[in-house]
């Protein structure tokens, strides 16, 4: 190739580097994906009962970065202890636990906070724990500052907790304790705390009683009809903070139910016909009524027969029933929605003439 064509070729090849130059410098900086590392869990506690360490801690809802997370991203922890020497060492941590978002048990994920529980920790002894999250990409966290429990001998559990439930009122009993959980008898201070859930072993975090209850009863008047709750009571050594608190008694639930009947209907009326006997009556006020029932005897005071097969939503009712020339004795109760039907009203009496 001469020297003319060559120039050409390459004047053609710098011309096309530098619009590939000029052309990549347009395009946008790469984006660079958030990380897939959460943030390290923070908010850890642990509560100490007995020989046992509650743990909780809440789902991170950030990564590395500071950025949001969602929490179906975080795959699960893993829980390491450590035992605390005397000699000030830095603590020797191994994992205890790991823990699946998918199947957290024996921990339970509520309201996005972990709960778990280690046992068989020794008397005496100190423990240290810190917790990691890892993400399901594989990332994961920092540990979480470190928290310590240690476990004290405490009372013994209440036993034979029983529930009985009355109208807007739950009534629990249970054995009295005077020992503590390893069997040796008690000589100080022994209270109660309650508490209660809406399901099996979702409980408040506050017991329902501020102060502990010295007697192996409680009442709780805080209930709903128709509502099932749950309940357990710990024994605590103390009347005021900072108390220990024994481990649970067991589970007992409760639906409190209404028993209380309506009053009796009044001011009943009952006027013979040709054929039937028409009766009417004040209507009760009660806010849960259901209906009334007719009752009708031919003797005073005994031998009603119920006249109505569901309670009528009126207060009026024609006996068509009737036979000429019969004396009748009639009596009336009010049912509420609850099933609670009244004693029965001032009995009246009527006649049916016969027809000539």
């Amino acid at each position: 190739m001469n020297a003319g064509p060559r120039r050409a070729v390459l004047a053609a090849a710098a011309v096309l580097l530098l619009v590939s130059a000029v052309s990549c410098g347009r395009k946008t900086d790469p984006i660079t994906p958030d990380s897939p590392r959460p943030a390290a869990v923070t908010g850890i506690r642990v509560a100490v009962r007995d020989a046992v360490a509650y743990l909780s801690w809440p789902v991170p809802a950030k990564n590395v970065e500071g950025k949001s997370l969602d929490p179906a991203e975080i795959r699960g922890f893993r829980v390491y202890r450590a035992e605390a020497g005397r000699d000030r060492k830095r603590p020797l941590y191994r994992q205890v636990a790991e823990i699946s978002m998918a199947n957290p048990a024996p921990a339970e994920v509520r309201n996005g906070i972990v709960n778990w529980s280690d046992t068989g920790l020794q008397y005496g002894r100190v423990y240290v724990y810190r917790v990691r999250a890892y993400s399901m990409k594989g990332g994961v966290s920092g540990y979480s500052d470190e928290v310590r429990a240690a476990p004290l001998l405490s009372l013994s559990p209440p036993k034979n907790l029983a529930a009985e439930s009355g109208d807007t009122v739950v009534t629990l009993t249970w054995d009295a304790v005077t020992t503590k959980s390893d069997g040796s008898l008690h000589q100080g201070f022994v209270g109660y705390v309650i508490y209660r859930g809406m399901g099996p072993g979702k409980y408040d975090e506050a017991p329902l009683n501020k102060e502990p209850v010295a007697a192996a009863m409680y009442r709780d008047t805080t209930v709903a009809n128709g509502k099932q709750y749950y309940y357990r009571v710990r024994t605590v050594d103390s009347p005021v903070k900072p108390w220990q608190e024994s481990l649970d008694s067991l589970e007992v639930p409760a639906t409190p139910r209404d028993t209380t009947p309506p009053e009796p209907p009044t001011n009943i009326t009952v006027v013979p016909g040709i054929g039937r006997v028409f009766l009417t009556w004040s209507e009760n006020k009660e806010s849960d009524l259901a209906g009334y029932h007719v009752y009708r005897s031919v003797k005073g005071g005994a031998g009603y027969e119920r006249l109505t097969a569901k309670p009528l939503n009126r207060s009026t009712f024609s006996d068509e029933t009737v036979k000429q020339g019969t004396t009748y004795y009639y009596v009336i109760t009010a049912v509420d929605k609850s099933g609670n039907e009244s004693r029965r009203s001032k009995e009246q009496k009527t006649y049916t003439e016969k027809i000539r």
